[in-house]
């Protein structure tokens, strides 16, 4: 396997949303309030936001949230997304060599993006690679990546060049990591049928622009090709609903509460946005999930774990990398 050789010190920083540093109240309601507080999650004029926020929203959710942490976190103390964001990390750094440092920032939580490329740049970083690992562009993760990173140096004398790796939705390599995580959860997937669950957004983002649900829809219909799936065998949904405003249909709960009535008994659910299992694939969706379509009338239901620290999965996002870092690296 061919290695890199630097130019100056090279960096390369995962960008991902975040965690909570332990499933209790307060920890949770330190990472709600920052994920919530965020512009680019919450548009709302801030008089009118904020104290529903404080006032209404992180005392009854923070605490209901953290037992539903409790249910998944790991028992090594950390919870599966920053595990295996860590394993992610340290199998890049591997398959890129020396001459790149391979770091991971949160926007919401620790490390903190803005901490986290500052170190870099203190070690010798002059040329920083942010790979947000969210395949389908939003304004309310890739965007608000891109703000915390500026936001980061906003009162720096010395600044690194920095560079966003583009979203990878349609990367073939993407696909394949996909296809093969699914069929090692079921070994026919024909014989089931399929929903393709992304975490949701407002319809009017969409309205107003952000391409996440044309490129949720691009990645579902190359994923359901390379599984081999017919079109009848599958359904696009998106997740994870949050206040009042529409959001993105169908949603994921409805559906699987609705599929038993239309004679499908047999379900497995993929979630193809998440680059690692989280609370929103874990408990939404594998506990949750399960629960609402056997209520229902379901038979049996399968979870497909995300793509978290899989060989082809770490082998994707290196070639991402590699060719995202064209100029600044020489191939060795």
């Amino acid at each position: 396997m061919s290695t890199l050789t630097p130019h100056p010190a090279i960096g390369l920083l995962l960008a991902q949303l975040g965690t909570p540093d332990a499933p209790d109240t307060e920890a949770v309601k330190r990472f709600l309030r920052e994920f919530l507080a965020d512009r680019r999650v919450v548009d709302l004029p801030r008089w009118m936001w904020l104290p529903l926020l404080h006032g209404v929203i992180l005392p009854t959710r923070s605490p209901r949230s953290a037992a539903l942490y409790r249910k998944i976190w790991r028992v090594d103390g950390v919870s599966p997304l920053r595990h295996f964001t860590d394993r992610l990390a340290a199998g890049i750094a591997e398959r890129l060599g020396p001459g790149v440092k391979v770091a991971i920032g949160m926007r919401y939580g620790a490390p903190a993006l803005g901490t986290a490329l500052r170190a870099m740049v203190a070690e010798g970083m002059e040329r920083i690679l942010i790979l947000p690992l969210f395949p389908q562009y939003s304004c309310a993760t890739t965007a608000s990546i891109v703000d915390a990173a500026h936001a980061a140096f906003a009162r720096e004398r010395h600044l690194p060049t920095l560079r966003f790796a583009p979203p990878f939705f349609d990367l073939p390599a993407y696909i394949d990591a996909l296809a093969e995580t699914i069929r090692s959860a079921v070994a026919q997937p024909q014989d089931r049928f399929w929903l393709f669950s992304f975490h949701g957004l407002p319809q009017r983002f969409v309205a107003e622009g952000d391409p996440y649900a044309d490129q949720c829809r691009v990645t579902a219909r190359l994923l359901a090709e390379r599984l081999g799936l017919p079109d009848s065998g599958w359904r696009l949904t998106f997740q994870s609903r949050f206040g009042r405003e529409p959001w993105l249909t169908p949603d994921t709960a409805s559906l699987l509460a609705a599929l038993p009535g239309e004679g499908i008994r047999h379900v497995a659910v993929a979630c193809p946005g998440f680059a690692a299992d989280c609370l929103e694939t874990l408990e939404e969706i594998a506990v949750a999930g399960r629960a609402t379509f056997l209520a229902a009338g379901g038979e049996s239901f399968v979870h497909a774990p995300c793509l978290n620290d899989r060989t082809a999965w770490i082998d994707a996002l290196a070639e991402l990398a590699r060719r995202e870092l064209s100029g600044w690296m020489t191939t060795a």
